[in-house]
């Protein structure tokens, strides 16, 4: 049995005393975790990367295993730690666990990594807006023989710390590779010390948090900034009703799901055609929208969000009462869903919460021009299109600057060798190989 290794479906006594609310770290505390994160790396260093790869898919398939108490005790914790439903909880957190599977993290280092190993310490800044963000960097990091520091974000301080508690659970060596310290974003203290022992930044946020951040690392940076993503509809797809709902129905789960806080949650939908075949679409995905409202409801929007919202709902009637080619499908309830179909296409984001815009455009090429000015915002786009096209649509999305095309319905599940930003999933983490 490995270090530390428990009996497979049980959570040992002291791990399920986690404490997963716990206070924020102070600067003298950190500095010491990161000490001993060091020191337990070169353990690590020594380990072949074979049986490190064993311990991490031991330790996915206890949380996806039924039954499995980390997964309760994270359905338990999530809902009131971040604000989503136990049912979204329930049926999306699995989608950030389920890319480690299987040989995915053997064949992603096979084909970005090979024989290389990574930095003695990686630093982690997690944003706050999903649960499970963690999952994937521990794992990656590990993987490459690096111990990591997973800075949770505000959103989500429970899931990294039940991820690092059940890798300890699973080998002591490997757990004591990881640490989810928290302090809230913009505490300098702790900042400088996390940004000055760091061998690579990685991390994710707004821009202005980004450029920050690269500006005080002391080693490799790598960040990943505001992106958005959105839908694309084929006039073949649209023209055929049967098509055209089950189209609609996709778009509407990758809508729901966590709510859009997401880089991959689609924002608008571009379809095919005239304004009057895209608003049909509009009312079919609305239609949609109430039951996933009922099988998924969504997080309580925020006093901020609620008028966010409204404005985009009034800002359409306004709009269609002026004579423009408008109009608006409420769901019901704030956050249960709003869509805007509108004549004139434009690229401009929603209010997140589930509201979607919904819009015309002639052909791809129209497509295409209308990306090139938010080719840096880019990051998703679900299709429906008939088979015969599905390369004409993914040659000329990612000519667009598009890093994932994928079918409707599936831009919630991305794979480990989902590309964010354009970036290798891990190679760049590597150090070097040396002339």
């Amino acid at each position: 049995m490995r270090s530390g290794a428990a009996v497979p479906g049980e959570m040992t006594a002291m791990s399920s005393r986690i404490d997963t609310n716990a206070g924020e770290t102070d600067p003298r505390d950190l500095a010491a975790r990161i000490a001993a994160l060091r020191q337990a790396q070169v353990a690590l260093s020594a380990r072949p990367r074979e049986q490190i790869l064993a311990v991490l898919a031991d330790a996915v398939e206890r949380w996806l295993a039924p039954e499995s108490p980390w997964f309760a005790r994270a359905l338990q914790l999530l809902p009131a730690a971040t604000g989503f439903s136990p049912a979204m909880i329930r049926q999306a957190l699995p989608t950030m666990l389920a890319p480690l599977r299987g040989d995915a993290l053997a064949e992603i280092l096979a084909t970005e990594v090979g024989t290389r190993r990574g930095p003695a310490l990686i630093l982690h800044v997690l944003p706050g807006n999903l649960p499970g963000l963690a999952a994937i960097p521990a794992a990656l990091s590990l993987a490459i023989g690096s111990s990591a520091v997973l800075k949770p974000g505000r959103g989500d301080r429970v899931f990294p710390t039940l991820f690092a508690a059940s890798l300890a659970e699973c080998d002591g060596g490997l757990g004591a590779c990881v640490a989810a310290p928290y302090w809230p974003g913009g505490a300098r203290e702790c900042e400088d010390v996390a940004l000055a022992t760091a061998d690579l930044v990685v991390a994710s946020g707004d821009d202005e948090t980004i450029s920050a951040l690269a500006a005080r690392a002391r080693g490799r940076f790598i960040g990943h900034g505001h992106r958005i993503s959105f839908a694309v509809v084929a006039g073949e797809v649209a023209g055929d009703s049967g098509a055209a709902g089950a189209a609609a129905a996709a778009l509407a789960e990758d809508t729901a799901i966590w709510d859009q806080r997401g880089c991959l949650s689609p924002q608008l939908c571009f379809v095919e055609g005239e304004y009057d075949t895209a608003c049909r679409f509009a009312a079919e995905v609305a239609e949609a929208l109430g039951p996933v409202a009922h099988r998924l409801p969504p997080a309580r929007p925020s006093a901020a969000e609620c008028l966010a919202l409204r404005r985009f709902r009034d800002d359409a009637e306004w709009r269609r009462l002026a004579g423009e080619r408008v109009d608006c499908f409420d769901v019901g309830a704030p956050g249960d869903g709003t869509v805007v179909a509108e004549a004139a296409a434009g690229f401009h984001p929603t209010p997140l919460c589930r509201s979607l815009r919904v819009q015309p455009i002639a052909n791809l090429g129209a497509l295409a021009a209308l990306l090139t000015p938010v080719r840096s915002w880019l990051e998703g786009a679900g299709v429906a299109a008939a088979p015969a096209r599905w390369r004409e649509f993914s040659v000329r999305l990612e000519d667009a600057g598009v890093h994932r095309v994928c079918a409707l319905g599936e831009m919630q599940r991305p794979p480990l060798t989902w590309r964010q930003g354009g970036r290798p999933r891990v190679g760049d983490w590597a150090v070097p190989e040396r002339a």
